[in-house]
This record gives C-alpha cells, structure tokens and sequence, in this order.
C-alpha cells in the first residue's frame, strides 16, 4: 500500500471518533469532532495529491478514497440525524445518502456490463463533496453558535443536497452522450 492510501484510511479511522466526540455533547469535545472532521476533509485532498506527486495512484486507492468519502459523509450524516430529529434536517440528508447509493449502484453495473466506465470524478462531484464537507463540519459546531447558525446550516444543507442532485444527473447526462457517441 502506498503513502496516499493510508492517509485514506485514517479518513476512515477518524470517522469513529468524530462521531463519539460529537455524542458528547459538550463544546470542547464539537470543536474537537469540528477540528477532525477538517482533517478527515484534507485528507481527501492530500491523499489525491500525494499520490500524483508521487506517482503511486493505484486502482486500490481510487477505490479506498471513493470508499472513505462515502463513508465519512454518510456515516456522520446518519449520525446527526440522531442528533437532529428534524424531518426539515432528515429529507436533505436523504437525498444524499440516496445520491451516493445511486452512483455507487451505477458504477458497479456499468463495470459488470463490461461497459467503459465513462463516469470519472468531475469538477462538479469534487465541488460537491467539498461543500458536503463543509456543510457537515458546520452542523458539528452548530450547538455552539446558536439558532440562527442552525438555520444557516439547515439551509446550506438543502443547497448542498440540491447540488448533490444536480450532479448524479450530470453524470447520468455524460454517461448517456458518451454511450451514443
């Protein structure tokens, strides 16, 4: 396994403590769930880079990477349903655990099929995951700062699983132009 594939992993890893700090309910312990979810973030990034600076991108990574960024949103994400028993916090995040569930579907049949696999990250996915990043970090520190903070994040929540939407059906639309063409 290389360097970018570890740092994959502790995305993963870090997904456990997140949840349990946030459980806590305490504020050291939000920002502390806060801090690492950024880092469990970077890593999504760093992984990326190291492993093209580096020459070392692997299908066993590009797997584990896809693996931990869908772990680590809708893990965490079914967690502060727990916290947020709100039908107006529970459809955004339904929505994109059903858009993740989707696409992960997708790609697995168009592999058994024998199908060229058309469906690469685009600018749109990364831009998506990086505001499910942010949008999940914010809703961690969200008992510190009050309801209006809650309502902001509520409402980047709906904009973000809008977003998330949008993109499975422009991968749907690159993977229909593609199979015609």
């Amino acid at each position: 396994m290389t360097l970018a594939s570890y740092i994959t992993l502790t995305r993963i890893i870090l997904i456990f403590p997140i949840i349990l700090l946030s459980y806590l309910q305490e504020s050291i312990f939000n920002y502390l769930a806060f801090i690492l979810f950024l880092i469990s973030g970077f890593t999504d990034y760093l992984d990326g880079y190291i492993a093209r600076k580096t020459d070392s991108v692997t299908d066993l990574g590009a797997l584990l990477d896809l693996l931990a960024d869908k772990l680590l949103v809708c893990l965490v994400l079914i967690w502060l349903i727990f916290l947020n028993l709100n039908l107006v916090f529970i459809c955004p995040v339904l929505i994109i655990i059903a858009r993740e569930l989707v696409m992960s579907s997708a790609r697995q049949f168009i592999v058994r099929q024998g199908i060229d696999n058309n469906l690469n990250v685009s600018y749109l996915g990364k831009s998506k995951t990086t505001m499910q990043f942010i949008c999940i970090s914010l809703f961690l520190i969200s008992p510190e700062f009050g309801d209006y903070f809650y309502f902001f994040c509520l409402s980047f929540l709906w904009l973000v699983s809008i977003i998330t939407l949008y993109s499975m059906f422009d991968y749907a639309r690159v993977w229909i132009r593609s199979s015609f063409d």
